[in-house]
């Protein structure tokens, strides 16, 4: 127990680890520290085995140093880094020591339930309420409360419920059926108004040919019309000049005849 005081802080090594705490060699004393689960750590550790293992070195502080040698260790008020003290006032640990102790004389205390008035009915003679309160009547008679009736629960058989899945699925094919069918005739009325379309399409089309051939046949028919007016006026200047000629001739004859008549 040489040079081994409270506060003091030192590089120890770790003797035996228990489920309760870890024991530590303290450099210059004869005697072994503690370090206790609940100072190892400032979160809760359940097994110190899982955290501290036999030979290595931690940062330690001494807390308590008891008559009969016990000494109280910590390493959670140590900087496991460097060393250096991060509770060097003790305010840390004086809170720690007083949850302990609060911890201990702390007992439930038994609930007792005082609903119940220490007083007597006037009118009944029953204890726990006023005659105010009291619903006897006047003449003594007791009423009691009519139980409720239950309802009886009617299970209906899985027939039914079968029958009734299957009546919803035929409305459901149903359903599908008919909304597959307003498709199918949006499709095909979409293909009627295309195919009418291309119909009208190719009757313009026809049309304007026809247009075109009439104009044509009208034009070439007056071109013929008009050739068959020249050749006809050409046949009657003909028959004009030959009907003239005749007539000359005819004439000479008669001169001829009235000059020579002895011929």
């Amino acid at each position: 127990m040489v040079n081994c005081k409270v506060n003091q802080i030192f590089l120890g090594e770790i003797a035996s680890v228990q489920n309760y705490g870890a024991f530590i060699r303290i450099p210059g004393c004869s005697a072994q520290g503690l370090i206790h689960k609940s100072q190892v750590s400032s979160a809760h550790v359940d097994d110190v085995a899982e955290i501290l293992q036999k030979g290595e070195r931690v940062w330690c502080k001494v807390i308590t140093v008891g008559d009969d040698g016990k000494i109280g260790l910590s390493m959670k008020y140590v900087n496991q880094g460097n060393g250096t003290d991060l509770d060097p006032n003790g305010v840390e640990l004086q809170r720690d020591m007083q949850k302990k102790k609060t911890a201990g004389k702390y007992e439930r205390k038994a609930i007792h339930l005082e609903a119940v008035l220490n007083t007597t009915c006037t009118k009944c003679g029953t204890a726990g309420h006023l005659s105010n309160d009291c619903f006897m009547s006047p003449d003594g008679k007791k009423y009691e409360l009519i139980p409720e009736v239950e309802e009886e629960v009617v299970v209906q058989p899985q027939v039914e419920t079968n029958e009734k899945e299957k009546e919803k699925k035929r409305k459901q094919k149903k359903a599908k059926k008919k909304q597959k069918a307003k498709k199918h005739k949006q499709g095909t009325d979409d293909t009627d108004s295309d195919d009418k379309e291309v119909v009208k399409k190719k009757k313009k089309k026809h049309s304007k040919d026809q247009k075109k051939k009439k104009k044509k046949h009208s034009n070439s028919s007056d071109n013929e019309n008009s050739s068959e007016s020249s050749s006809s006026h050409d046949v009657k200047a003909h028959k004009r000049k030959r009907s003239e000629s005749l007539e000359k001739r005819t004439k000479k004859c008669k001169h001829s005849k009235s000059k020579y008549p002895d011929r």
